[in-house]
């Protein structure tokens, strides 16, 4: 049996996270069976762990400890193939492929940024190294990918589930009422720029004083801020943290929105835009990394401009639920067709081990 490990800095409520945790413990692929192992640097909160995890010490993810026991779980691991995500997991990557460099390895990147550089130098570094590197989207690639390195780069769907859309209407068939109700969610973070968001729904919400805005995720360093700014603009009443959740429960309050609004500074492919797309969410979005691609201006979501103008094209669509649905429709169905996560990451995976399969003599003796 081929063993895949997937190296991740904790487990919490994020596109990668969700991502990973979608991919079976073991599947049949080409090479003969496999086995999946998420190994996960610290242990930063109570998550539910799945049998094949493992989880470093509950300490920070800066911290050498944690790093040298990751590299340890790996080197005993003795993974066929080692995927690596967010740059925390590289020193373990680039420790692991120089002490067995016979080891394919792939680097993932998921956003179209650098958010510093540390990033940047230690997802160059392990770029040099790595055997193919996967990309949540065409514009990662693009932008962080260098030109001599894109042969080796591979894009993967990260679409993680095909939800049934909240409306099942037939065309010309009475639709439901439209409601100026909003949710977020993800990460609660400086590059979310939910700030930007607050203002958006600022004035919407003058506009349709019976408007609501969820915001659903974990505190990464912004929620003190953003408390103190919905108070400054009054909006105790109407915007509402609820914290992080599951994806199962994320997908039972959907049908409680009308709108998916996020105003990210950058974004790789956006999953959380793409699930509230298939569920039949209408997206209000900055045109951000690969987000352009897929949520076209008017056609199936609204680019933020200002926020007044944006206020403006929420109203007009709640006035006219037909605008709405058409809207809600398109969005849900440019996702309705497309490849699943967990099946281009199982054929990307396939196709490496095949490789290294291939290139082994038939005598060869492990």
């Amino acid at each position: 049996m081929h063993e895949v490990l997937h190296l991740i800095p904790y487990d919490t409520v994020g596109g990668v996270e969700t991502a990973a945790r979608s991919v079976p413990a073991n599947w049949e692929g080409g090479a003969g069976a496999v086995r999946f192992r998420r190994a996960y640097l610290v242990t930063h909160s109570a998550v539910e762990v799945f049998p094949d995890d493992w989880h470093g010490p509950a300490t920070s993810v800066n911290h050498p400890v944690a790093h040298w026991k990751l590299l340890q779980f790996a080197l005993q691991s003795r993974a066929d193939l080692v995927v690596a995500s967010l740059w925390r997991s590289c020193p373990t990557f680039i420790a692991l492929k120089v002490m067995r460099p016979r080891t394919k390895t792939v680097l993932f990147l998921h956003s179209a940024v650098d958010v510093h550089l540390l990033d940047k130098l230690f997802n160059r570094a392990a770029m040099m190294l790595a055997d193919e590197i996967w990309a949540d989207s065409a514009s990662t690639v693009e932008a962080r990918v260098p030109a001599a390195a894109r042969k080796r780069a591979r894009v993967l769907s990260f679409l993680t589930q095909r939800p049934p859309a909240l409306l099942d209407v037939p065309p010309g068939g009475q639709s439901r009422a439209v409601t100026p109700n909003f949710v977020y969610w993800g990460r609660l973070q400086s590059e979310k720029n939910l700030e930007h968001a607050l203002a958006v729904f600022a004035s919407v919400h003058a506009l349709l004083p019976d408007a609501k805005f969820d915001i659903i995720g974990p505190d990464r360093g912004a929620l003190a801020q953003l408390r103190a700014r919905v108070a400054e603009l009054g909006l105790d009443h109407a915007v509402n943290f609820i914290g992080a959740l599951p994806q199962e429960a994320l997908m039972a309050r959907a049908d409680n929105y009308s709108f998916y609004l996020q105003t990210s500074l950058f974004e790789g492919m956006a999953m959380s835009v793409i699930e509230a797309m298939g569920m039949g969410l209408v997206p209000v979005v900055t045109p951000v990394g690969e987000i352009p691609s897929y949520c076209q201006d008017g056609h199936t979501g609204i680019h933020v401009t200002t926020p007044e103008e944006t206020a403006q094209r929420v109203a007009a669509l709640v006035a006219a639920p037909g605008s709405w649905l058409a809207l809600s429709r398109r969005a849900a169905e440019r996702w309705a067709q497309a490849s699943l996560f967990q099946d281009d990451y199982r054929g990307a995976c396939n196709n490496l081990l095949s490789q290294k399969q291939s290139r082994r003599s038939p005598s060869c003796v492990d």
